[in-house]
């Protein structure tokens, strides 16, 4: 590589920061020049740049996209401005990383991954668990058929309700519809949506059921019995509650001639990491997460250990995208193929029935 590629980092919240972080590590790696930054709360954007050393700080998020220093954005704002911020950066003809979930409705991730694929760009969404080696290694199972094909499984999505309410001093928007747009399911499990559709291709029904237990105006609880194209079939279950501090995944996958079960958090070495093989006529093994976490860095060529978060590397394979001028992923149909999967729960939750999953354009 040669020249650093300049990065402008749009929301400086309490993921914002984590970006941040994993843009400073980029940095030392010679591989990101922090350019600017811009956020609503000069606190959070202070808190950014001890983080991360950004030259600048910009007065809003186009002054960050006009940015000649800008060379790319990344995108780490509320759901609801990700459209308008999505389509600033294409008008700039800027590469883009935005987090997710795209949008608070499918129409309006239709639109937006139509117009990325129509630009050319480079450009990533935020499925930064696609880059945790433990759910790599499942991936190898599957791919590779080495226990047999996969038959079905059964994923649990737990974690603390991210609110004031809950968590004093966390913002709280993700609790109300018309700023988040769904609940436990499009916020925090459109992460496993994302995995189930990686893991066994696009799904194609879903019937759907929800609660709202903590009495806000968005689901805590979403329970999805989901049929894939390759056949497979399991259940999702999302969970938001009031276990401050619990941040959870657990994915069952039972194949022809075997059983895994994976469990991970969303912090690297998490204690909750394990990785579970039964194999015929076998006694379980539970596999050494530490050596198998270090033996997917080092196939990825990746080096330090001292990043805390899977951002690190999801942003490392954003900027060497960006570097090489090549599509990135997971792409932004990657993400439609999730999103569809939640629009169609929420529309088996209204209809009482199962509702057909939207074939990707």
């Amino acid at each position: 590589m040669t020249e650093p590629v300049g990065i402008g980092l749009i929301g400086a919240g309490m993921i914002g920061q984590g970006h941040a972080y994993a843009l400073r590590l980029l940095t030392e790696d010679g591989e990101v020049r922090p350019v600017a930054v811009t956020d609503f709360s000069t606190d959070a954007i202070d808190a950014a740049r001890v983080i991360c050393p950004f030259e600048r700080v910009a007065p809003d998020a186009q002054a960050v996209i006009d940015d000649p220093d800008v060379d790319a954005v990344v995108i780490v704002t509320p759901t609801t401005t990700h459209r308008d911020l999505v389509a600033a950066a294409v008008a700039a003809g800027k590469p883009l990383l935005c987090e997710k979930p795209l949008a608070t409705r499918f129409d309006v991730v239709r639109e937006m991954c139509a117009l990325v694929a129509a630009s050319g760009l480079t450009a990533q969404v935020g499925f930064h668990s696609r880059f945790h080696p433990l759910m790599n290694e499942l991936a190898r199972l599957v791919t590779t058929n080495e226990l047999g094909a996969p038959m079905g499984y059964t994923l649990r999505d737990d974690q603390y309700w991210p609110t004031g309410d809950v968590v004093p001093g966390h913002s709280s928007w993700r609790s109300q519809r018309a700023h988040a747009g769904g609940g436990a399911l499009l916020e925090h499990s459109i992460h496993s949506a994302d995995i189930l559709g990686w893991l066994f291709g696009p799904a194609t029904s879903v019937y759907a059921r929800t609660r709202n237990v903590f009495g806000y105006d968005v689901e805590d609880t979403a329970v999805c019995t989901v049929e894939h194209t390759s056949g497979v079939v399991g259940t999702l279950i999302s969970i938001f509650n009031g276990v401050r501090g619990r941040e959870e995944r657990r994915l069952e996958v039972f194949f022809e001639q075997g059983a895994v079960e994976v469990t991970t958090d969303f912090l690297v070495g998490a204690r909750e990491d394990g990785f579970l093989v039964q194999r015929p006529d076998c006694e379980p093994e539970r596999l050494d997460v530490g050596a198998l976490r270090d033996r997917h860095f080092d196939a990825e060529g990746i080096t330090r250990r001292d990043f805390f978060v899977y951002l690190y590397p999801a942003a490392r394979a954003f900027v060497r995208s960006v570097h090489a001028g090549q599509p990135a992923a997971p792409t932004f149909a990657d993400a439609l193929a999730a999103h569809a999967l939640v629009d169609a729960a929420y529309r088996s939750v209204d209809q009482r029935t199962a509702a057909p999953v939207a074939a990707g354009d």
